[in-house]
């Protein structure tokens, strides 16, 4: 069953998933440049990141390396 926008957590911004991450804006940026970091999409030109995808890489990057 497709997910109804009642289910879809508000998208962070970059300050919100920097505080999350525990890292600062500027790192996240460049993870960005960089392609790494969690996954983003940009919307208006600005990079909006999905709760739940980026609890999802911090649990796949434990995994890795924790």
């Amino acid at each position: 069953m497709p997910a109804t926008i009642d289910a879809v957590e508000p998208l962070w911004n970059s300050q919100e998933a920097a505080e999350f991450l525990n890292v600062s804006q500027a790192t996240l940026s460049r993870w960005r440049r960089e392609h790494e970091g969690p996954p983003f999409v940009q919307v208006g030109g600005i990079a909006r990141y999905n709760p739940p995808t980026v609890r999802a890489w911090v649990l796949e990057r434990e995994g890795t390396h924790g």
